[in-house]
C-alpha cells in the first residue's frame, strides 16, 4: 500500500528547497560582485600602468620638444609666446595634455648654504622684505632656513637647531641638508602656510647651491622682487617694475642693453650682480595632465637648459587627482 505525503512534509521540503535557492542567489550575486571588482579592479590597475608609461614617455618628448626651441635660436627661446601653446599627446586609450613655461625666474632656496658671508642669505632676506615682511621677520626666517640646510648644530642668532625642534609636541630634528622640495618648508620654524603662499611664487628648489641666472625676456612684473634681491637694497620694487615695463616689444637685445637702462646704470657696481641676468632660460618646466580612461595623474618636469648640451631633467614630481 502505496503512501501519501502529509501537506506539512511537502511545505517543509518547498521551504527548504526555497532557502537553497535563496542561499545560492546570494551566493551567486556575491560571485558575480566579486568578479565585477576583480575586472574593475584589472582595468583600473591597465589604465594606471598606461598613465605611468605614458608619464617616462613624457620626459623623453619633453626633453626633444625643448631641445627642437633651442634649435629654433634665441629669439624662439625668449620670446614669452612660445610657451603659452599647449601640446596635446594622444596614445592607446588616452591622452596627455602638456604645457610649457619657462622656470628661471625664481629665487633657488639652496643657494642659501648656511656658510659664513653666503650672499645668498641677504638677497633671500630682501626678497622677503620686497615681498611686504618686516626685515626683522626677514632675518628670522633667512637664519632659521639657514640652520635647517646647514650640517652643524649652532643655531644663529634668529635661527633654530635641535634645541628647538626636539621640544615640540611632536619633536623631529633640522634635514641639515639642501631641500628636495618646497614642501619641506613647513617643517622649518617660521614658514607658515601663509608664508609659503606668499613666498611660492618667486622661490625654488634646485639642486645646485648657487643661483641660476634669471631670463630678463620672460620676466613679469610680479617678478620685480627677484631684481630687488639682486640688486640689494639700491633697487626698489617699484624702479624694478619700471626697468621690466621698459622692456622692448622684441625683447632685450643682450644683458648690455639691459644693463644700459638708467635706472641700473645708476646703482653702484659693488651692489650689481649683472652676471646673473640672460636673455634665455636657465631653466624650463613641463606641465602635463595624463589620462588614462578613469585615471588622471599629474607630472612636473624641470629641465636645466642653455649650457650647450640636451636638456638635463633636474627635478621630476607626480601626483594624483
Amino acid at each position: 500500500m502505496t503512501g501519501t505525503r502529509a501537506p506539512r512534509d511537502s511545505g517543509a521540503a518547498l521551504l527548504t528547497i526555497l532557502l537553497i535557492v535563496a542561499v545560492m542567489s546570494v551566493a551567486a550575486l556575491a560571485a558575480l560582485d566579486s568578479l565585477g571588482r576583480s575586472l574593475n579592479l584589472s582595468r583600473i590597475s591597465s589604465e594606471r600602468s598606461q598613465a605611468l608609461w605614458a608619464a617616462r614617455s613624457t620626459e623623453a618628448v619633453g626633453a626633444t620638444a625643448i631641445r627642437r626651441l633651442e634649435d629654433l635660436g634665441l629669439e624662439a627661446m625668449s620670446n614669452p609666446e612660445t610657451f603659452r601653446e599647449p601640446i596635446t599627446l594622444p596614445f592607446d586609450r588616452g591622452v596627455i595634455q602638456a604645457s610649457i613655461q619657462d622656470a628661471s625666474n625664481c629665487f633657488n632656496l639652496n643657494s642659501i648654504t648656511g656658510e659664513p658671508d653666503n650672499v645668498a642669505d641677504m638677497q633671500f632676506q630682501e626678497l622677503l622684505v620686497a615681498l611686504g615682511f618686516f626685515r626683522n621677520n626677514a632675518r628670522e626666517l633667512s637664519d632659521a632656513l639657514a640652520d635647517w640646510i646647514d650640517d652643524d648644530t649652532v643655531p644663529r642668532t634668529f635661527g633654530a637647531e635641535d634645541g628647538y625642534y626636539t621640544t615640540l609636541d611632536t619633536p623631529y630634528r633640522p634635514a641639515n641638508s639642501q631641500l628636495v622640495n618646497i614642501t619641506e618648508l613647513r617643517a622649518v620654524r617660521g614658514f607658515t602656510p601663509e608664508v609659503i603662499a606668499q613666498i611660492a611664487p618667486l622661490v625654488c628648489v634646485r639642486a645646485a647651491t648657487y643661483q641660476p641666472w634669471l631670463n630678463i625676456d620672460t620676466m613679469t612684473e610680479d617678478q620685480a622682487p627677484l631684481l630687488v634681491a639682486l640688486y640689494s637694497d639700491e633697487l626698489s620694487t617699484e624702479d624694478a617694475r619700471t626697468v621690466i615695463r621698459a622692456r622692448p616689444v622684441s625683447g632685450w637685445q643682450s644683458r648690455q642693453a639691459f644693463v644700459d637702462n638708467s635706472v641700473i646704470k645708476a646703482i653702484a657696481e659693488p651692489a650689481r650682480r649683472d652676471s646673473l641676468l640672460m636673455t634665455r632660460p636657465s631653466h624650463v618646466r613641463l606641465t602635463a595632465l595624463i589620462v588614462s580612461g578613469s585615471s588622471r595623474e599629474t607630472l612636473d618636469l624641470v629641465y636645466e637648459v642653455g649650457k650647450g648640451s640636451a636638456p638635463r631633467l633636474v627635478q621630476r614630481s607626480t601626483g594624483a587627482f
